[in-house]
């Protein structure tokens, strides 16, 4: 389940309060500078855990962030943070170093040693927290590369980036089982980006070859309505060539082709077994997942399923009070069934 913070809801008194307790949620008691006028603060921030790993999507106007020393109580549990920045410039301070950050960079931060952050104007990121103990590395590695920026023109940080900001986006509507697939890859990207940082780009890409199928899978189901989702163009998006594409996920059992159309064929069945789509027709729902063909749509999805799309609509809707009978006339050249 997702918190979220939206402060535009809250009477401008009440803002300050709310800003300062998300950040002290995800940095322990810390320091919030914020706006002096109460009624120009904004702030909208969703967060969803996966797995052990937090992921967060904040949009705000706060002023600075800042921890003077370390934490002097068991309040804070050591976090590795990543921050990429969407949009906005940061400062960021911390072991000796200080980076600017602009839209389209990363930055590596820990949580638990003083560190402080400036923020220049409005600002949208994407936060992810990974447990330091569930990263696994050093911490002289670690202060090697906090507060360097990085930039997404790099493969391994566009990489990481990337995966970040669709989970940001989309890992709500995700269940808790594909969730939980997702923490090892988020961590092992995070690895990745250190050890990249460090300038062992040769250890970098074990990491990220070795999360390469759940990154396209997960890239794939966020695209699946899309009829031009090509070989070609997700080995492009993920930096590899179609013939690496093919192999990694031969690996994994996976044809390519047959798994895009096992997963639209179930947000069709999905989708038409929910009262929440009755009006729709059997056609524009197999359009909306990529099918261009409704005689297609209709053979394939009975190949799969015994039924017809409009038997199995009609089988639904029949164990369903607030679901009635659809109404659409039969064709025989539509995906009617």
């Amino acid at each position: 389940m997702a918190d979220r913070l939206d402060v535009g809801s809250l009477a401008p008194g009440d803002r300050a309060d709310a800003i300062r307790e998300f950040s002290w949620a995800i940095n322990g008691h810390i320091e919030v500078g914020l706006p002096p006028n109460p009624q120009n603060l904004r702030a909208v921030a969703t967060t969803n855990a996966v797995g052990s790993v937090k992921v967060s999507k904040i949009g705000w106007n706060v002023a600075r962030l800042r921890r003077a020393v370390p934490p002097v109580n068991e309040d804070v549990v050591p976090h590795v943070h990543v921050h990429f920045q969407e949009a906005g410039v940061s400062r960021i301070h911390q072991g000796g170093r200080q980076g600017l950050t602009r839209s389209g960079d990363l930055v590596v931060l820990e949580n638990a040693k003083p560190y402080d952050v400036f923020f220049h104007g409005a600002m949208r990121s994407v936060l992810v927290r990974v447990p330091t103990r569930v990263l696994g590395l050093r911490s002289p590695l670690l202060e090697q590369v906090t507060a360097v920026p990085l930039s997404t023109q790099h493969q391994v940080a566009g990489a990481t980036a990337a995966f970040f900001t669709r989970l940001a986006r989309e890992q709500a509507a995700a269940g808790e089982t594909e969730t939980a697939l997702l923490s090892q890859p988020c961590v092992d990207l995070v690895r990745a980006l250190v050890t990249m940082a460090l300038g062992r780009d040769d250890l970098a890409r074990a990491p990220l070859n070795n999360t390469l199928l759940q990154r396209v899978q997960e890239y794939v189901r966020l695209h699946l309505a899309e009829p031009d989702l090509t070989a070609a163009r997700i080995a492009a998006e993920h930096h590899v060539s179609v013939r690496q594409l093919y192999l990694t996920l031969s690996r994994a059992g996976i044809t390519l082709g047959d798994w895009m159309r096992t997963q639209r064929l179930e947000e069709c069945k999905r989708e038409l077994a929910s009262s929440a789509h009755r009006f729709m027709t059997i056609e524009a729902i197999a359009h909306r997942w990529g099918f261009t063909s409704a005689p297609h749509f209709s053979r394939v999805f009975k190949a799969a399923y015994g039924v017809s799309p409009r038997e199995w609509r009609l089988e639904q809707a029949a164990g369903s009070a607030d679901f009635p009978q659809p109404t659409e006339p039969r064709r025989p050249d539509t995906a009617s069934g």
